[in-house]
């Protein structure tokens, strides 16, 4: 690690990790892996940028509040065209989405875009100071509202000022929290407590009601610094960190800045090592999917590469600044033909709700995305050169095993992404995604299948099943609290493998004794072994294939040992060298998940192992 300015304030860096000789486990859990990333970045040849600048932000950004004006009423709220009523924070998210298209001169203040922003903020104060937040969710208000009111106070009218002021002043937190005071590991309570925060920097409140709620959280942040709620749900982990990092860039400097400050780069770290190549957040439990799991993303990397800029470490600054483009990249991926996005990563229409949350609705997270690419934007540092990130180079296995029960894994654009216990709800157990440099990131699988979306009962992954004494087919997937052995077998440049074993000898009416699924990622492709110990009956393989996005069908070509799926013209192949007794069957039965619909592709044998290969075709 480059060891020259070593600043003393860097705000969100701890001094400690910006000297080589300090950076060991004591410091970070992965401080192995981040030592060999940065060794390996020097080395790294034919690196191209994203082509990404700051200023791609504001476009996705104007492109979004545009198609969403239409939904303003006279009031300034934000009406969902699906719901027919204002929903969540959609308003106050508006109102910062376009504050920051005002303060970077994108926009006049006198454009009537800039006033329908004002309008919302204006609105959205009135239901604060009278608690009639939509949906009781005054919890998410006061970051974006404090956010937009200090983009908009230079440029709005001294006596529309003076208004938000005194309205800003008159707010009765009782009574606009829904989680009021509470101990609850729960991100709503950081949300309301970074937004306090920034009541209390600009003289509305005092600082102590934050101070009080961080305190009650910092006891869920794991050894990684990530934030665990009930359910372990990795959208929600980064949803919480980045309001705190966000409080940190704002200059938070209170009772709790030295712990923040600690957990959070570590968090910053570790997010960006499981990253897909696809600049896609990785999935598990609720939210996931959801296009502002990317927006978050950018938020949280463009601050530590602001950071790390500040203290004159330009290759660590340009990882996370590739990082923050591949986020806005992915999320380029997702935009409707009126410019507003698919807030679910499928193309069914937004009236089909497909894929979606019971809470998730087009304008309140559309307006979510938007407010957080916001905050990318005013926290950018754009003179930030790209470097490699993890998500380019791999070469490790991360295990957040606990609480988060996952297993991320990477090697030049190709990337693993293991549950050892799925939750069943949402996520089954074994390969969740396989994504593939040039491949089609939905393809890989993205997803499993579960019981929310599928069915009750419903329940599969990438990996292996087999037939009990009584005929019946048993899946990997549907069994979760094994706590199976991993083994990391090789981290290196050209392979990374691990192993994951299950012992079923203690499970009840069960005739197999253990499973070893093995993975091994090269620069080409993935290779996957299934390995039966114990048992000599009938087994499969499975694949949840995605056969339709909602707005194409996939292309499936098929061979003896071979399928391949071809979507908006990238592929992924599945292929076996296994020949003995293999038959290969594609279902016709269909499931509903969050990328689509899927259907599996069965792969019968009788022997006691196979090895498969995935990899991105044309």
């Amino acid at each position: 690690m480059n060891n020259s300015k070593l600043f003393k304030d860097t705000t969100l860096i701890p001094l400690k990790a910006l000297s080589e000789t300090t950076l060991d486990n004591s410091l970070h859990p992965l401080s192995g892996k981040l030592k060999a990333f940065l060794q390996s970045q020097e080395n790294t040849t034919g690196f191209i940028s994203t082509g990404l600048k700051k200023d791609d932000y504001l476009k996705v950004i104007e492109a979004q509040v545009r198609a969403m004006l239409k939904y303003q009423n006279k009031e300034g709220r934000l009406i969902d065209p699906v719901e027919k009523t204002e929903k969540y924070y959609s308003t106050p998210c508006f109102a910062h989405a376009v504050s920051a298209l005002v303060a970077s001169g994108a926009i006049e203040k006198d454009n009537p875009l800039a006033i329908s922003g004002m309008k919302a903020l204006d609105a959205s104060l009135t239901d604060m100071v009278n608690a009639t937040v939509n949906g009781n969710h005054g919890d998410f208000y006061t970051w974006p509202v404090m956010l937009a009111y200090r983009l908009f106070k230079t440029n709005a009218s001294k006596e529309q000022v003076n208004s938000w002021d005194e309205k800003l002043k008159s707010i009765n937190i009782e009574k606009l929290y829904a989680f009021y005071n509470q101990e609850k590991n729960l991100n709503w309570i950081l949300v309301h407590a970074s937004g306090e925060y920034l009541r209390a920097k600009e003289g509305f409140t005092t600082v102590d009601y934050a101070e009080r709620m961080i305190k009650y959280q910092l006891s869920n942040f794991t050894d990684l610094g990530m934030y665990d709620e009930p359910g372990n749900p990795l959208a929600y982990d980064l949803f919480a960190r980045h309001y705190l990092a966000g409080m940190l860039q704002l200059d938070y400097k209170g009772q709790h800045y030295s712990i923040l400050k600690h957990n959070l780069w570590k968090g910053a770290w570790t997010s960006l090592f499981v990253q897909s190549p696809f600049g896609e957040l990785p999935t598990g439990y609720r939210s996931s999917h959801h296009i502002w799991n990317e927006a978050e993303q950018s938020v949280l990397f463009e601050i530590y590469a602001s950071a790390y800029a500040k203290a004159g470490l330009n290759k660590e600054a340009g990882a996370f600044k590739r990082a923050a483009m591949l986020s806005l990249s992915s999320i380029q991926n997702w935009i409707r033909e009126d410019g507003s996005g698919y807030i679910v990563k499928n193309r069914f229409p937004i009236e089909k709700k497909h894929g979606y949350e019971r809470y998730s609705v087009h304008t309140c997270y559309n307006m979510l995305a938007m407010s957080m690419l916001a905050q990318a934007w005013q926290f950018s540092n754009g003179a930030i050169e790209e470097y490699p990130a993890p998500a380019d180079i791999g070469g490790a296995v991360v295990t957040a095993v606990k609480p988060f029960h996952k297993i991320f894994a990477s090697l030049k654009g190709n990337y693993v992404e293991y549950d050892t216990s799925g939750d069943q709800k949402y996520n089954p157990t074994g390969i969740l995604r396989v994504h593939l440099q040039d491949g089609h990131p939905q393809l890989g699988p993205s997803e499993g299948i579960a019981e929310l979306y599928s069915g009750e009962g419903n329940v599969m992954a990438l990996g292996p099943s087999w037939k009990d004494d009584e005929g019946n087919w048993i899946y990997l997937a549907k069994f979760k609290d094994l706590e199976p052995e991993i083994k990391i077998v090789t981290e290196s440049d050209s392979e990374v493998t691990f192993s994951v074993s299950y012992n079923f000898e203690k499970v009840d009416n069960n005739n197999l004794k253990q499973i070893v699924e093995t993975i091994s990622i090269t620069d080409k492709n993935v290779t996957i072994t299934n390995e039966f110990k114990g048992f000599e009956g009938i087994k499969r393989l499975v694949w949840p294939m995605l056969i339709n996005d909602g707005r194409e069908k996939t292309a499936i070509k098929q061979t003896d040992n071979s399928v391949s799926l071809y979507l908006e013209g990238k592929g992924v192949k599945w292929s076996t060298n296994f020949s003995k007794n293999i038959n290969l069957i594609l279902s016709n039965e269909q499931f509903e998940h969050r990328n689509g619909i899927s259907s599996p592709m069965f792969v019968e044998f009788k022997e006691n192992k196979i090895t498969y290969t995935l990899e991105a075709v044309k």
